[in-house]
């Protein structure tokens, strides 16, 4: 017999697939979505948001190095969800890369591609009642407990409601200590992460600003630029 069938069915379009230009592509966002008139949650309001994320890594020297990428994110009346992503390489040619991620919640399907490139990827969703079984299992060793001195510590703090684009929003900070050698570290660790979400009727869960500043990975801002619902 067949051992069990791992992850979602996959149907693949490859090859003699002209793709339109990301200026030419109809709108919308990757995010959880209830189908609006659901019963378990108001119906959510259809939006066009455009972002724009700004990486800054700074070297030992003390110059730095900044990546931007741009982000296009919408949602219909239907709940589908649409994610376009595009940045430009750092290399000789400045080539942008786009990637593009459409959820449809109605034909339960997920469809995803890069361009450059010629190969669109779609994903259907289990149907309902299927049963997610697990490939194999597992024999990692444990997880040696961390001592005292070498314990991650996490705070979170409140920060109130403030307005970005006209959108109401709620934020948080989380302030993460790593103490010497928690990992292979010399020297403590702090990163912070600040992150807002919308809490305005029909717009509850949207990522509107966030703030990643990380000794290692340099200090990310993904800010809102513009807003346009329907």
């Amino acid at each position: 017999m067949r051992g069990p069938i791992c992850g979602l069915w996959t149907l693949a379009v490859i090859g003699g697939v002209s793709l339109p230009a990301a200026s030419q592509m109809p709108a919308v966002r990757q995010e959880r979505v209830v189908p609006a008139g659901s019963a378990s949650q108001p119906a959510r309001l259809p939006y066009t948001a455009e972002f724009k994320s700004t990486r800054v890594q700074t070297l030992a020297d003390g110059s730095t190095i900044t990546h931007e990428t741009t982000e296009v994110l919408a949602r219909d009346s239907q709940g589908r969800t649409y994610n376009l992503s595009s940045s430009v390489s750092q290399n000789e040619d400045q080539t942008a890369h786009t990637s593009v991620n459409i959820n449809d919640p109605v034909s339960k399907t997920h469809t995803f591609w890069f361009a450059p490139g010629q190969r669109v990827t779609v994903t259907t969703e289990p149907g309902a009642g299927a049963v997610s079984v697990s490939c194999g299992g597992s024999n990692l060793a444990p997880t040696p407990q961390a001592t005292e001195e070498q314990r991650v510590k996490s705070t979170t703090e409140d920060l109130g409601k403030q307005t970005f684009q006209g959108i109401e929003a709620r934020g948080r900070r989380t302030t993460t200590s790593y103490p010497a050698g928690a990992i292979g570290n010399s020297e403590p660790l702090v990163r912070t992460s600040e992150v807002w979400f919308s809490s305005t009727p029909g717009l509850s869960g949207i990522n509107v600003h966030q703030v990643n500043d990380d000794p290692q990975a340099g200090k990310t801002t993904r800010e809102l630029v513009k807003f346009t619902p329907g």
